[in-house]
């Protein structure tokens, strides 16, 4: 029995209960001679105890009934969610706070380039603007392109066995008459293509998914782990996902639900059960026996329909229900991943200008210990060279510091250096590779020049990390970190092409025979 929704639900069933106390249960306890029924005249104190007890039981049923008839109410019958206004809040908060990163981005074409990521995370919050951006993702071949033309009910992209068909995000509008949206689909290139042309072809992918409000992740099989990481990943930023297995009418019906419930026990806690879909976008041809005049027959492959009809639901529904909180969620991961992009290309221009800084100074550095070798500690431990060097890898990182601060770093430096023990084992190993490479030089102050050199470099990388840690050593100290950056420098082949360079850019700056020494 179906009961009306509201406030009036109780009246009625404590109405219906008790005609059907009165008029069915009463007489029978009569028959029974449980309880006397008159003809007339007054109820006993007994009926009205009995017909009370029945209208309780009466209403309790009908509570029970009516709060499990709520709670197994259709999805269809739920209105759409509301964005909880700390989620716009936040999704403001980071897009200002990833517009600070970009505009510390040097390169201009990138800061322009991350800055119309940032419009158009912008133009997504205006309360007017209502697209829905959903993304069609998965490996090569899977089918995306196909599903995407059966959801549009005619063909928009082209499909083939060919990897690599869909070379770039190819977008398409897609009309729910249940969302009140503009619905976009976008079709990406496949995943786990060989070669570099293929991990650029997936790198954008990814870059289309991570801006998805609605995933719809292909596959024609059972999950493997090519497939499943990248879906695990984007989970973890937040996006929502229908799984669509594709291609169901390859399958018999028992070997289908196997891959199902397989589908279902890998994602769960990941992915709904309700959004793990079976579709067959493209279905293959049924062969069909065709009479012929002569009283023969021909085999002829009839087109079967796509069918799609339980995808297009779900992903009506889940848009109709979800739609703007996916799209407010969305907007906030956008955000997080801009910020991401900006600070790592942030880094990547600090390594840059860092590198140039320290292979500027120890060149600067061979050259002076070349012409005066004797002051080579002193140059280490504070000369005009390495304080210069510690102020500029300072300002890569936006931290101006002052000459005390500078002169207490270089000397933390040079007491390191010599309580490793390093300025000997930097001037054997150059040694002995001088005494390999350039046999009959005199090599005593290009040797020096070397050493000074290689060890400025050891040490403009340990105050690049310094820096890149926000003026901290870490747990290693500067004794750890300079021994790993003295470690990571001391490979052979290294300090081979180190040497070469130095003959090059100094010693033969200073002889005019073209570097050649006394024989």
């Amino acid at each position: 029995m179906r009961f009306p929704s509201g406030a009036r639900d109780i009246p009625a069933a404590a109405a219906l209960a008790l005609v059907f106390a009165v008029c069915v249960v009463l007489p029978i306890l009569g028959q029974l001679g449980l309880v006397a029924v008159p003809h007339a005249g007054s109820i006993p104190p007994f009926a009205y105890a009995v017909v009370g007890l029945l209208l309780t039981v009466g209403l309790g049923a009908t509570i029970l009934i009516r709060r499990r008839h709520e709670a197994s109410r259709t999805t269809e019958d739920a209105g759409p969610a509301p964005v909880p206004d700390a989620l716009a809040a936040a999704a403001a908060r980071q897009a200002r706070r990833a517009g600070e990163f970009v505009d510390r981005v040097r390169d201009p074409a990138r800061r322009a380039e991350l800055g119309r990521e940032l419009g158009r995370i912008e133009a997504g919050r205006d309360p007017e603007v209502s697209t829905l951006e959903v993304v069609i993702f998965g490996t090569v071949s899977a089918g995306k392109t196909s599903l995407i033309n059966a959801l549009m009910g005619r063909k928009v992209g082209e499909t083939g066995a060919v990897m690599g068909t869909t070379k770039a995000g190819e977008t398409r509008t897609y009309e729910l008459k249940s969302v009140e949206a503009v619905v976009r689909l976008t079709d990406t290139p496949g995943m786990s293509e060989a070669g570099n042309e293929g991990k650029e072809r997936e790198a954008l992918a990814r870059g289309l998914a991570v801006r998805a409000d609605l995933l719809l992740f292909v596959v024609d099989h059972d999950l493997i782990r090519s497939e499943y990481a990248p879906l695990i990943e984007l989970a973890r930023l937040g996006k929502r996902s229908i799984v669509v297995l594709n291609k169901k009418d390859r399958f018999p019906d028992d070997d289908l639900a196997a891959i199902l419930d397989r589908l279902r026990q890998r994602l769960g806690g990941v992915v709904e059960p309700a959004d793990i879909v079976a579709v067959a976008a493209d279905p293959r041809p049924i062969p069909v026996r065709v009479g012929r005049p002569d009283g023969g027959f021909d085999t002829v492959l009839e087109p079967e329909l796509p069918d799609i009809e339980p995808l297009r639901q779900r992903i009506a529904e889940v848009l109709r229900r979800e739609g703007k909180l996916l799209h407010a969620t969305n907007l906030l991961v956008r955000g997080r991943v801009l910020e991401q992009e900006a600070q790592a290309q942030i880094d990547r221009e600090r390594e840059r200008l860092a590198e140039a800084v320290i292979e500027r100074h120890q060149w600067i550095t061979a050259g002076t210990v070349f012409a005066n070798p004797v002051p080579a500690l002193d140059i280490l431990a504070g000369g005009a060279v390495q304080l210069d060097m510690i102020a500029e890898l300072g300002r890569v990182y936006g931290m101006e510091l002052s000459m005390p601060q500078i002169r207490s770093l270089a000397g933390q430096m040079a007491q390191a250096v010599l309580k490793l023990g390093l300025i000997e084992t930097a001037t054997s190993l150059i040694a002995g590779i001088f005494k390999r490479s350039f046999v009959g030089f005199a090599a005593g102050g290009a040797i020096q020049a070397a050493t000074m050199a290689y060890l400025a470099r050891v040490a403009g990388r340990s105050f690049h990390d310094y820096f890149r840690r926000g003026r901290m050593w870490g747990p290693e100290g500067i004794n750890g970190v300079v021994l790993r950056q003295f470690q990571q420098t001391s490979r052979a082949e290294f300090l081979q092409d180190f040497a070469s360079q130095v003959v090059q850019r100094v010693i033969q700056k200073v002889l005019p025979t073209g570097g050649k020494g006394p024989r």
